[in-house]
């Protein structure tokens, strides 16, 4: 078994499962690569899906609605021996080699490692996963005993071992599961999952931090990387990925991706 796993959100399996996958093992060829399928269809043999192991716990999820994914892949990750695990999505892109040993040097320092991390939410804020989730707010403050949020992008979130156990172990995770269940419910707040992850690891006190600063450009929410930017990212230190690009067959970027290949053992050095 390897020190980490890459677990991919799918509901598709199609062409860009496919795509993440090759990108995965071309670049990241050290890591465990693993699906969590939330499509209502089973996987059928030679599809992208059926190439690798699917997470038991897998249920059909909803657009914008995917906090029980994160749930069950900590509950999940607690039955292995993994340093950390690490979600992703079929809108990102591996460009360059070197994730693994980022990943591994992060997780010495840190429990939880989170893109576009940052502390204490204003409540006035109008950012939507917040914005939608007031209704629910004091709720899940109180199983949580905080008095404010932390906020982050979903794509990439790097969960070390400590994380995973202290998240599980907690004497509010049942209630926080009967909380998260909640939230499928029609009416309910959106993305509740870059509110509720990163503030679990204050209210664990758990060590977390942002990726560094100059990645945001490369995983962000919008704009779609263009074909130059994903070449771009090939020069930024510690950019191993790109987030988010179309999934579309005539989008160049997306062809640019595929075509990319690790450098020599010489050029990487």
């Amino acid at each position: 078994m390897a020190k980490v796993c890459i677990v991919i959100l799918d509901h598709r399996n199609d062409v860009y499962l496919r795509d993440l996958i090759d990108g995965v093992q071309r670049f990241c060829p050290g890591v465990d690569l693993a699906l969590y399928h939330s499509g209502r269809e089973p996987p059928l043999p030679d599809t992208p899906a059926a190439a690798l192991p699917i997470l038991p716990c897998s249920r059909p999820l909803r657009y914008a609605k995917v906090a029980p994914f994160f749930l069950d892949l900590l509950e999940w990750a607690a039955t292995r021996d993994y340093r950390c695990v690490i979600n992703a999505e079929t809108d990102m892109a591996f460009v360059q080699p070197g994730f693994e040993r980022f990943v591994l040097n992060a997780v010495r320092q840190i429990d939880y490692l989170a893109p576009g991390f940052s502390r204490r939410t204003p409540k006035r804020s109008r950012w939507r996963p917040y914005r939608s989730l007031r209704a629910e707010l004091p709720e899940l403050l109180s199983i949580l005993g905080l008095d404010y949020t932390n906020r982050c992008f979903s794509p990439g979130q790097i969960f070390g071992a400590r994380y995973v156990d202290c998240v599980l172990t907690s004497p509010w995770y049942g209630e926080l599961r009967r909380f998260v269940a909640r939230n499928q419910q029609p009416g309910r707040s959106f993305s509740l999952q870059e509110v509720l992850l990163p503030t679990i690891a204050d209210a664990l006190r758990l060590r977390v931090r942002d990726y560094p600063s100059h990645l945001a450009r490369v995983n962000r929410y919008r704009p779609y990387h263009a074909a130059t930017s994903v070449l771009r990212a090939r020069t930024i230190p510690h950019a191993h990925f790109v987030h988010p690009l179309r999934r579309a067959e005539q989008d160049a970027a997306r062809h640019v991706a595929r075509g990319l290949s690790p450098p020599t053992a010489a050029a990487w050095r």
